[in-house]
């Protein structure tokens, strides 16, 4: 009797242990939230790095690299769009779309029949904190845990790395 006692408080207590670790919330740069916010927060970096690895791909004599970039570009917006406030929409797509823009610069770019160059690469830097930005306010209206976040988030995607080998590879 003892035995069966003990080996059924042995289950108890190892069904409580698999039902707090499976109920946890994900933390993303030690920031607790919830699953679809953790999800939302990986989509856009993979969606972010696609963006980048389209810009690395440009190349201005095939067109298909510049819808590349326009479909990446595209893809950010959307995702992110939804959730955001009407100006923070629209800071989103000016950081790809506006005068300034990453996209606007690239389609410069091809129409000036150049590649992108450290000196075109190096106008990214601000457009990708704004991106960065408002893909973390999509799931974050605390402005504290959203610095922590973004802070983390430029860590991971590299950005400033990926700018500069962009740049450098059309400086040879």
């Amino acid at each position: 009797m003892r035995k069966a006692f003990l080996a059924l408080a042995a289950v108890i207590i190892a069904l409580l242990v698999a039902l707090i670790t499976f109920n946890q919330q994900p933390k993303y740069a030690d920031v607790s939230m919830p699953q679809s916010d953790y999800r939302h927060l990986k989509q856009s970096r993979e969606d972010i790095q696609s963006f980048v690895h389209a810009l690395n791909q440009f190349d201005y004599t095939k067109p298909k690299t510049m819808t590349a970039i326009e479909q990446q570009a595209d893809q950010v917006i959307k995702h992110n769009s939804k959730n955001l406030s009407n100006s923070d929409a629209q800071a989103l797509r000016d950081a790809f779309y506006g005068s300034q823009g990453i996209v606007t610069i690239v389609q410069t770019a091809k129409k000036g029949h150049y590649n992108i160059d450290a000196s075109v690469a190096s106008r990214f830097h601000d457009r990708f904190d704004t991106i960065i930005m408002m893909s973390v306010n999509a799931i974050n209206k605390s402005s504290a845990q959203r610095a922590d976040i973004v802070t983390q988030m430029k860590k991971d995607l590299n950005i400033e790395a990926d700018i500069y080998k962009i740049g450098a590879k059309n400086e040879e």
